[in-house]
């Protein structure tokens, strides 16, 4: 049976559409119809009509990057010291003793506050987070993360194949640093045969630069000392410099954090049609700094935003993500670019915007509601 939604505002994120007063959208439960005013759509219409009175609407959000093995250590994790610290301070918790009624908890939170579908990493719990995600409703890929010195058997499998209605498990590379370069070389190849994205933690602290230009550094010491850490020192490239001799940026590549990255870094990414999930919020809290947004943003990079963690955040919601962003980048922004990098740019990342990221016909009729605090910021 179709349905109609209406609400005073929308922000659909079509190409070339602005704000649309007096918005209308009918669907059938899993595809949008039709889009446009409501004065336009009424006479067709369904008896279903859903009124959400005086809001603004947007597509549904994504978040690009999220740990929901990690909710069990909220509140455990030190902040504002550094990386190290950080690491430290979450190891010292049975990191993947996942407790599945905070994951519903996080789910449940995350749904309410308008994300659609999330882009999440586990190491240790992959097929049952999947399972949860699932149940939730809230699309995904569940991509199962490989760190360690393994490397890859001929043929190996890195990922569950099984689908689940609105879910995929992908792989990915934790870093640079703890991940062999045959693995994360091996699990790229596999997304890329899949047609999935690939997912790795890039250029993320000063602890990375250190290890992959000189191999060296107390990060590297510990590292070394719990056997993760990887060859791939005293070549002096950065971290971006070093993933490029690897073959593995490209368009389907989301580069997650990318708060130390030069000029020429920029440029690669740019270059290759690297994706880059920027997690302001998350490096604030652990202290490691903040990425250049302004010129990853203006060099043309396909930009989105995740939460990361709730081991390294305050919450999983996306429109606080974006606030933090937006009360301190030094660029101006219109709504649109602003909105797309947690819709529209999400999901050409995560290359999921056959469904997601716009309100148009033919997608999932997902939606979010703008934060009354957040009106004045985007309009």
């Amino acid at each position: 049976m179709n349905k109609c939604i209406r609400a005073a505002r929308a922000v659909t994120l079509q190409d070339g559409a602005g704000l649309i007063e007096d918005f209308a959208l009918i669907h059938n439960g899993t595809e949008i119809l039709e889009t446009g005013t409501w004065s336009d759509l009424k006479d067709s219409a369904p008896a279903d009509v859903a009124d959400l009175g005086d809001v603004t609407i947007v597509p549904g959000l994504i978040n690009a990057h999220v740990h929901l093995e990690l909710s069990h250590i909220e509140g455990k994790t030190v902040q504002g010291q550094g990386f190290m610290p950080w690491v430290i301070s979450l190891l010292s918790n049975a990191t993947y003793d996942i407790q599945e009624e905070l994951i519903r908890k996080a789910l449940a939170s995350m749904l309410e506050s308008g994300t659609s579908f999330c882009a999440d990493i586990s190491t240790n719990n992959c097929s049952r987070i999947a399972e949860l995600i699932d149940e939730s409703g809230i699309g995904f890929y569940g991509f199962c993360e490989a760190i360690g010195q393994q490397i890859p058997k001929e043929g190996a499998s890195f990922f569950p194949s099984k689908t689940y209605p609105l879910g995929r498990n992908a792989g990915a590379g934790h870093a640079l640093y703890s991940t062999h370069a045959k693995m994360i070389r091996a699990l790229k190849k596999a997304d890329s045969a899949a047609n999935l994205p690939f997912s790795i933690h890039l250029a993320e602290n000063e602890e990375e630069d250190e290890i992959i230009a000189h191999g060296t550094g107390p990060f590297a010491e510990m590292l070394k000392g719990a056997g993760l850490l990887a060859e791939c020192g005293s070549n002096g490239l950065s971290p971006v410099e070093y993933a490029h001799s690897l073959e593995i940026l490209d368009k389907s590549t989301l580069a997650v954090h990318c708060v130390r990255v030069s000029e020429n870094d920029i440029k690669i990414l740019a270059d290759t049609g690297t994706n880059v999930c920027l997690c302001p919020r998350s490096n604030d809290f652990i202290g490691e700094g903040q990425a250049p947004w302004e010129k990853i943003i203006n060099s043309g990079v396909n930009t989105c935003l995740g939460t990361d963690s709730i081991a390294s955040n305050h919450d999983l919601n996306m429109w606080n993500e974006l606030e933090y962003m937006l009360k301190r980048i030094e660029i101006n922004i219109s709504a649109q670019q602003a909105l797309s990098m947690i819709t529209k740019n999400s999901a050409k990342a995560l290359m999921i915007d056959k469904f997601y990221g716009s309100l148009e016909a033919g997608k999932r009729p997902v939606f979010a509601i703008v934060p009354a605090s957040l009106e004045d910021l985007l309009f």
